[in-house]
């Protein structure tokens, strides 16, 4: 729009010129070189624009043919930047579909027509890493090191390289780097903070978790779980090192953290115990039982005395979960202690309270019953019922790494077998798939139809899968 505007009030002067030289033509007479000149002022101004325009003319076309050699190679290279980028283009395809020869091949190409750009460099580094070659995959890596734009992917390539040699420091220094780099970036935070917990380094893992909640990496409820496991950790450590009050305050600290989180609650109780604090250890762990059922704390519960007798025992157990009596696992739990204290009758009607209230009869629950009916008087059939039951049942819960599937005798920050860190959760008895392994009383017959429907029904239900808490 101004550029009209502009336009037209040029041609409004020229036209106010041309008609102010009309109304006053004027006459020019000069003599040069023995020439006799007469003419108007029009004339001579029309003569002079002409020139003016000509001697223009000249400079743009010796402009032009000066440039001419640049403009030249600047289509060359235009040619050469679009073949370039072309190969790249190729080389990201042939990697993501694993032709690392194409990827190779076009990374080559890149290269020679884009004079060693970055991205060139980064495909030459993929290239390398899908065909196996590692140490010129790291040696491209490190040259992308040198460029700001690509220094953050080149420490992710390093950082993989180092992971697959197994080489842990190199790796967590790359970790701290990248992280430094780019507080946000999520793949560096969680590298990080594994590596520093896979080192039990369990202080630089919990700044590093409070890094990852404030830019976003993790969830605030993931980051409290994860802090509730790094404390039991180090509770753990205090223990064994002796030093208790450090040990129960970092136990404390977890169940703040995650009230549900079992090896936290276990801890706790056995160390309110070695302070001397009984009560308040029997107190704790029976609320934990009450929240849980789990059978860690049973267990927990039970080291308390470790030298009762069987009949205190199970009187003690009575009262500690008289407000849980209906659960399952305290039926079981109660079933084991009353056949322990020789109470076989009394053993008998919790185990089969247990059953009625089992939503998985496992291995757990047909051994108690075949030992209830071993030491009943004629219970050598039922014995031989309920053994054969126990062949098909599926095993108890117990605590399995998530990511190599270890079982574990029980809970560890690291899983014992690979190191995962948080990999051991607790798995719950699967539901049963057959219908057979149901109870069967024989005095209510309703009651069993209606498990073998509800079985069925949930035949295809998963299974139970709880980190750090289980009942």
């Amino acid at each position: 729009m101004i550029r009209l505007i502009i336009l037209f009030l040029v041609v409004v002067a020229l036209a106010a010129v041309a008609a102010w030289l009309a109304d006053n033509p004027g006459r020019v007479s000069m003599q040069w070189g023995g020439w006799q000149i007469d003419t108007s002022v029009p004339v001579i101004v029309g003569a002079l624009a002409i020139l003016i325009g000509v001697i223009l003319l000249i400079y743009r076309l010796i402009g032009w043919l000066l440039a001419g050699p640049e403009r030249i190679r600047g289509f060359f290279r235009g040619n050469r930047s679009e073949k370039g980028y072309r190969a790249l283009t190729e080389g990201m395809a042939a990697i993501a579909s694993g032709d690392w020869r194409r990827a190779t091949k076009a990374a080559e190409q890149a290269d020679r027509y884009l004079a060693n750009p970055p991205m060139a460099l980064l495909l030459k580094a993929q290239a390398a890493q899908l065909a196996g070659d590692d140490r010129q995959a790291e040696s491209h890596f490190r040259a992308m090191l040198e460029t700001p734009e690509t220094e953050l992917v080149a420490l992710r390539g390093l950082l993989i390289q180092a992971g697959r040699a197994g080489d842990h420091d190199r790796a967590l220094e790359l970790a701290a780097r990248a992280h430094r780099l780019r507080p946000d970036a999520g793949w560096a935070v969680r590298a990080l903070f594994d590596l520093q917990s896979a080192a039990r380094d369990w202080r630089g893992a919990q700044v590093t978790l409070a890094d990852g909640v404030r830019t976003a990496v993790y969830e605030k409820e993931a980051a409290r779980r994860l802090h509730a496991v790094i404390d039991t950790a180090l509770a753990m450590e205090k223990e064994e090192a002796g030093d208790l009050k450090s040990a129960l305050s970092y136990a404390q600290n977890a169940l703040k953290e995650d009230p549900n989180h079992v090896p936290a609650v276990v801890v706790e109780g056995r160390l309110q115990a070695a302070a001397g604090r009984e009560r308040r250890a029997t107190r704790h762990l029976g609320e934990g039982w009450s929240r849980l059922q789990h059978p860690d704390i049973a267990r927990a519960i039970m080291d308390l005395h470790p030298d009762e007798d069987a009949e205190a025992r199970l009187k003690r157990f009575e009262k500690i979960t008289a407000a849980d009596v209906d659960h399952a696992e305290t039926q079981l739990t109660l079933g084991r202690l009353a056949l322990d204290a020789d109470r076989v009758d009394l053993a008998r009607d919790y185990a089969y309270a247990a059953l009625d209230r089992a939503p998985v009869v496992d291995q757990r629950f047909c051994r108690l019953m075949v030992d209830v009916a071993e030491r009943s008087e004629g219970g050598a059939e039922k014995a031989r019922e309920w053994l054969g039951r126990l062949a098909d049942a599926p095993p108890p819960g117990r605590w399995q790494c998530s990511a190599c599937n270890a079982i574990a005798p029980g809970w560890k920050p690291l899983c014992p077998s690979c190191g995962h860190f948080d990999g051991l959760e607790w798995r719950a008895a699967e539901p049963l798939r057959d219908a057979v392994l149901l109870v069967e009383r024989e005095h209510e017959p309703t009651k069993v139809e209606a498990q073998i429907e509800e079985a069925v029904t949930e035949e295809d239900a998963p299974p139970t899968r709880n980190r750090g808490s289980g009942g």
